[in-house]
């Protein structure tokens, strides 16, 4: 692509995001205050011409008004410069607004103490000179760098005007990739079976009926041609019923028979798992639970080319005494194939054949092989696929391109564009990949190039990899919340073949992973001891996978440790080398994930002192490194984090170590993930110190969160699973009152220590619309009914929850609201010993689940609709629209009768201990249906 086009493209986004930054109420009021409102109209001016400017540039260099730009390196130069500036600007602004909250909290704290020991003077001196204040040089700077990006501006300008580009119209690109398509990949390849696929079926049925015990049979193809589509067409067939077992394995470039043996044992029914790294026990394991079943594996993407290393993996596997084994390997190497079967018998996967591409490129396009519309764009259409050799990917991928731009200039562009042109390259597919990259628009190309600093084969989790973008500040969005549109940004990668489903989790193709690596080698660095990479001055990014397990001998683990180390000490040469060079000052996400020992330690020490800059960080941590304590503790330097990921290991008690308390003063973090935490049963006290934090992801089911101290400071805290009230200070239900964000679920525990109906009320439960399950629980004794009523009654949540949990709950009836949450979905109601009445299923017709346990004064449980009085037809049509599918009851002790008449599409019914039940009625007739009746000796035999 065009380097004019990237660097506006590039600046373009930086001054958009920086023009929004500006825009903001609090961001006015804090320059102001500083004595910078002066700087900040002229820099906008600036700021919106420059934005004029450089659509006309994008204009140009695109071709799409009429006008080209010639490739200007000054140009292109200056462009970058007006990038890099606004992004020094808004480091600035990110230093100004961290004293600035850290202020905040100072007053509100004082205020909210205001103990006898606090005097007012001393409270006045703190405020007006706080100890760690931004400094007055840290104001000139901001100043500074606003005069010198206005300059630069009007030096930009002038050197289009020299171009003539004045006149440009300005081609306002499409910023938004909101246009959702209509189906669901459509180019799946299922329908288009390869002919190879009956030649592997027929040589699995001859090697069993030769009496072979175990076959290898790999399949060899240039990357993208399909090779594991097939063999997962292959995986999939009904005819290949025989075997007991199948067991999927990605393998990629780094071959490690340990986590091989492992990988397969984990896919083994009844396998019990064994924490061990010794092959020798792994093999063993593997003898006793695999060789006794007849089994089909997949090494998928093997690179290994160790005759040795292959032997040591198939030993176990060679001990059969079941025949009719058979290993399918699917690479990009011959000589591979040459290892793994020494007879030399393999597949040769190439390209689709001529017609048979030309139909599945035409579903990949317009969703319909058959395809006869528009003949001038199926005639450029044609020229296009004899482009793509007849591979899979480069369709899926080329075709999503073609499927946006269903015009016949564009289509004409696309093929006679230079990019088809491979520059030496091993694989003619790059080119084809990297066209449909280079048409993303500028934010997706952003977003997609993260996917470089994970190495290949990585299981993305959606949410997570949305979190990370959020953090870096590549999501913007005038009117959705960030989450929603990072969501749709990645759905639209997953549409256009970026991404693939792999189960609940995503993995980026190995050629697109090359793209990504390709179009980003100056900003992204990925080290996992594979192929060593050159480290540029430009890097902004690292992510460093050792993919070593803690051992006491971690220093003698090989080649791939050796690699990170060398890569590691590199990055440090590159600092020594240049005087001017930044590289690790300015870095904007550093990640460790992994195990290492000490010289490695001792490397990664150095490297995090120079680092300033930091917006991601995630780091493994292990009680048995002689430098963690050095590593946690600079994380308190880092006050640009917005996402923090602390993992940390030990293996005996006296090395069990609490979350350090200098984290709540990280006051800019939005992201703190302590999942992998070993050990952790506390917080640090000022968690509501980090005011933007919007997720805390914690070890268990969540019940740390229960230890926050005046909760309701995290006003944009999207997850709270578990909310204890306590009569201490910080810890009544008011807390919840400003939680407007939480999703998913929330516990709220210890009820009986709200006051009444208003002080509940407070909480404002109901304005919690993105709450999906709410679950409220009483403890000590069934004390208060009157009080439990109202209270209850105060806590109406909003009428599209899902779920709903009632425990320990002392009221005679359920509360008022209940029927008016209507697209409820399950019902618990637990421990409730003076419930006597349930609400009307009649309005609840969305149930699925309803629970009764333990509801000691519950005499009758009847779902039956005939017995009102409304007409026939209302009756059958509510009957018809009741969902309730699952019904559990138990522990009820005074319960005496059960009908289930309108429980037409009950398919599981499951009763116990319930010893006074008496009289079942109204079960439907229908096959689907589970009934587990235990302990009801009441009963009449013939329905137990």
């Amino acid at each position: 692509m065009d380097p004019i086009f990237l660097a506006s493209a590039a600046a373009t986004w930086a001054l958009n995001k920086l023009l929004d930054h500006l825009k903001e109420t609090a961001i006015n009021a804090l320059l102001r205050s500083k004595g910078l409102d002066k700087e900040v109209k002229p820099l906008i001016h600036a700021l919106n011409r420059a934005n004029l400017v450089l659509g006309g540039v994008n204009a140009g260099a695109t071709g799409t008004a009429g006008v080209e730009i010639k490739n200007d390196k000054s140009l292109a130069a200056q462009i970058r410069l007006v990038h890099d500036q606004a992004v020094k600007l808004a480091k600035y602004l990110d230093v100004l607004e961290y004293y600035e909250i850290k202020e905040k909290i100072k007053k509100m704290k004082l205020k909210e103490g205001n103990k006898i020991t606090s005097k007012v003077k001393s409270s006045i001196t703190q405020l007006a000179h706080p100890k760690t204040n931004i400094k007055i040089s840290d104001i000139q700077s901001i100043a500074a760098t606003a005069k010198d990006l206005h300059m630069i501006c009007d030096s930009l300008h002038d050197a289009l005007v020299i171009q003539k580009l004045t006149e440009l119209r300005i081609v306002t690109q499409n910023k938004s990739t909101d246009t959702r398509e209509t189906a669901e990949n459509f180019a799946g390849t299922k329908d288009f079976e390869r002919d190879e696929k009956a030649d592997i079926l027929k040589q699995i049925s001859a090697s069993a009926s030769s009496g072979q015990k175990l076959f290898v049979l790999p399949i060899v193809g240039d990357g993208g041609v399909g090779k594991t589509t097939l063999a997962q067409q292959v995986y999939s067939d009904p005819s290949l019923k025989d075997f007991n077992i199948k067991i999927w394995i990605y393998v990629s470039a780094n071959f490690d028979e340990i986590k091989l043996a492992q990988g397969i044992l984990e896919q083994i029914p009844g396998w019990e798992h064994k924490n061990t790294k010794n092959l020798n026990v792994l093999q063993s394991e593997m003898k006793k639970y695999l060789l006794t079943r007849r089994f089909l594996l997949v090494l998928d993407d093997m690179w290994e080319e160790s005759q040795g290393r292959w032997d040591k993996l198939l030993a176990p596997l060679t001990c059969t005494p079941i025949k009719g084994n058979v290993i399918l390997v699917t690479t990009r190497k011959l000589s591979v194939a040459k290892i793994t079967n020494r007879m030399g018998a393999h597949i040769i996967l190439k390209g689709m054949e001529k017609d048979l591409f030309w139909r599945f490129f035409k579903r990949c396009i317009f969703g319909d092989e058959n395809y006869q519309g528009d003949k001038m764009l199926l005639d450029i259409g044609k020229d296009i696929a004899t482009k793509l050799n007849g591979n899979p990917l480069a369709a899926k991928s080329v075709g999503t391109l073609l499927r946006r731009k269903p015009h016949m200039d564009c289509w004409r562009i696309i093929k006679d564009s230079d990019e088809w042109r491979a520059e030496n390259e091993g694989d003619d597919i790059i080119p084809a990949l990297r066209l449909s990259y280079n048409h993303l628009s500028y934010q997706l190309q952003l977003l997609f190039s993260c996917c470089a600093l994970f190495p290949k084969g990585y299981k993305f989790d959606k949410d997570k990899l949305v979190r990370m973008w959020i953090a870096l500040g590549f999501v913007m969005h005038e009117r959705k919340k960030l989450e929603n549109a990072g969501s749709d940004y990645f759905d639209d990668l997953v549409i256009r073949s970026f991404f693939q489903k792999d189960e609940q989790y995503f993995i980026v193709h190995d050629l697109m992973h090359d793209v990504a690596q390709e179009v980003s080698v100056l900003e992204y660095l990925s080290v996992d001891g594979s192929d060593p990479r050159k480290v540029f001055s430009s890097i902004r990014h690292i992510g460093i996978w050792t993919g070593i397990e803690p051992s006491e001998t971690v220093e003698e683990d090989g080649i791939q440790y050796d690699n990170i180390l060398e890569s590691l000490e590199g990055l440090m040469l590159v600092g020594e080398n240049d005087e001017n060079n930044d590289m690790l000052k300015c870095l904007e996400s550093l990640m460790l994930v992994g195990a290492y020992g000490k010289n490695f330690s001792e490397e990664f020490v150095k490297i995090l002192a120079q680092v300033q800059y930091v917006r991601i960080l995630r780091l493994s941590v292990s009680a048995t490194d002689i430098n963690a304590d050095v590593l946690l503790s600079s994380v308190k330097r880092f006050i640009h984090l917005r996402y923090l990921e602390l993992s940390y290991t030990y293996t005996s008690e006296e090395h069990k170590r609490p979350l350090p308390e200098a984290i709540c003063k990280l006051y800019h973090l939005m992201i703190l993930d302590i999942t992998h935490w070993s050990g952790l049963n506390e917080l640090p006290k000022g968690m509501s110190n980090l005011v933007n934090l919007r997720y805390l992801l914690v070890p268990g089911t969540g019940s740390l969160h229960s230890q926050i101290s005046r909760v309701g400071e995290l006003k944009l805290l999207q997850e709270l699973n578990e909310f204890r009230v306590q009569q201490e200070s910080g810890f009544n239900i008011c807390q919840l009152k400003d939680l407007k964000e939480i999703k998913g679920s929330l516990s709220i525990l210890d009820l009986q220590n709200v006051k009444d109906k208003a002080e509940a009320s407070r909480a404002r439960i109901k304005d919690k619309k993105h709450l999906k399950t709410l679950s409220l629980s009483w403890g000590g004794t069934n004390k208060g009914t009157a009080m439990q009523k109202e209270v209850i009654e105060g806590l109406k949540p909003h009428e599209y929850l899902a779920h709903l949990h009632v425990i320990n709950y002392s009221g005679a009836t359920t509360p008022s609201w209940l029927e008016a949450v209507r697209y409820l979905k399950s019902l618990q109601l637990k421990d409730c010993t003076e419930l006597e009445n349930l609400p009307s299923f009649e309005k609840l017709r969305f149930l699925k689940k309803l629970s009764l346990i333990g509801m000691s004064s519950l005499k009758e449980v009847k779902i039956d609709f005939n017995c009102g009085g409304a007409s026939t037809a209302s009756k059958s049509s509510d009957e018809e629209e009741l969902e309730l599918s699952e019904v559990e009851i138990a522990k009820c002790s005074a319960l005496t009768s059960v009908r289930l008449h309108s429980c037409k599409v009950l398919t599981e019914l499951n009763i116990k201990e319930c010893r006074a039940l008496s009289s079942l009625d109204g079960l439907p007739s229908s096959d689907q249906l589970v009934c587990k009746i235990e302990e009801c000796p009441q009963l009449p035999s013939y329905v137990a």
